[in-house]
């Protein structure tokens, strides 16, 4: 069995994760047949189309042209596509794995005409099974009330979901903003809840305090004046305060985050992983965790280990999906996030109790998903 993945690859360990937890759902759902994935980077979408094939032949081609380039590239895209033989054609399922899907200007992306409308539409034109798993929002925290959804964005969204069988949503407002649209969507939680289902037999009881920083809090400012240094020098002051108490890792996602949590405090320990085992090995030794990569607290979450969230925009909706506290940075302080740790660490066994049920349900609510879409 073929299946076709749209993800990310070597950009962001929160995307491997989602991807990880949905090749674990997909592996439990056809468990009697050899699977072979063929996976796609978004960023670079002509990675669905063979070395050999007219486009990305013309994409090298056309590379020494002085001018008129990218005019004849999307020529050639435009020509070329009709024929198929694209790495997707002769797969039996295509998936999204979790990511944004509505922001703003989501229809500028550079995959959505090379990739969802050229290669993905057509074949589920011609019946190929095509799932959205996971798809979330991503707007500023101070719009997340009130964000727009100009036409040109309504005319993209509305096809990729008509192209989808099934689309899952990861918060409640991509789910009102695909209802805005006409459209209905299941909130599940985000499937890399799903990503350390292998390590939860393993895990022992931990004693460590797991600390991820980012710089201002999150990927983006969004032009709500986040200031830099007031965020660091909040996360100096809860990690001096709890030390004494707790011994603290530093978890990093890249190299940026990891020379971050040394200006920190260089005393304390830090980790960069550099797989999914590496970075379950770490996460099974906490007792909480304190993070502002979302998906960092998503997968503690699926192990059975509550965190808090700190972020800047509409992701952390993702985080109230697995109802566990999250704050805006703007709003987040020394005293506040101190308090939600010492409430996390009185009722961590029932919180791990409670999430470990919440990782079962959302492994059934997919993979019934799954059958139901791929049932003739």
């Amino acid at each position: 069995m073929h299946i076709g993945l749209i993800t990310t690859l070597h950009t962001n360990f929160g995307d491997d994760l989602i991807r990880e937890g949905i090749c674990q759902i997909l592996q439990g759902v056809f468990k009697r047949q050899e699977i072979t994935f063929i996976t796609v980077n978004k960023n670079q979408p002509l990675m669905v189309y063979p070395d050999w094939h007219p486009i990305p032949l013309t994409q090298s081609l056309t590379r020494l042209l002085p001018r008129g380039r990218k005019r004849v590239q999307g020529w050639a895209q435009k020509f070329f596509h009709r024929f198929g033989l694209s790495r997707f054609d002769n797969c039996d399922l295509i998936l999204q794995c979790g990511t944004p899907v509505l922001w703003p200007g989501c229809f500028l992306c550079g995959w959505a005409e090379p990739l969802w409308h050229q290669v993905v539409g057509r074949l589920s034109r011609k019946g190929v099974p095509v799932l959205n798993l996971g798809a979330g929002s991503c707007y500023p925290w101070e719009k997340q009330l009130r964000p727009s959804i100009d036409e040109s964005e309504a005319i993209y969204l509305r096809k990729i979901y008509g192209y989808c069988r099934v689309t899952t949503v990861r918060d409640r407002l991509a789910q009102n903003l695909f209802e805005s649209l006409g459209h209905s969507c299941p909130l599940i939680p985000c499937p890399a809840l799903l990503s350390g289902r292998p390590f939860i037999n393993s895990q022992t009881k931990g004693d460590i305090i797991i600390i991820n920083y980012m710089e201002k809090g999150g990927h983006f400012d969004w032009g709500q004046d986040i200031d830099p240094q007031a965020w660091r020098d909040i996360l100096r002051e809860v990690v001096d305060r709890i030390r004494p108490q707790h011994p603290v890792l530093f978890l990093c996602h890249n190299q940026k985050e990891y020379e971050l949590a040394f200006a920190i405090n260089p005393k304390i320990p830090r980790f960069l992983p550099k797989d999914s085992h590496e970075y379950f090995s770490v996460l099974s030794q906490a007792k909480i965790g304190l993070c502002n990569r979302i998906h960092a607290v998503i997968a503690l979450a699926g192990i059975g280990i509550p965190s808090v969230a700190v972020g800047t925009d509409t992701r952390l909706l993702t985080v109230e999906a697995v109802d566990l506290p999250y704050l805006y940075v703007k709003e987040a302080t020394v005293d506040g996030i101190e308090e939600t740790l010492r409430h996390l660490l009185r009722g961590r066994e029932i919180e791990r109790e409670r999430l470990l049920m919440l990782h079962e349900q959302t492994w059934a609510r997919y993979v019934e998903l799954i059958e139901e879409s791929v049932s003739p």
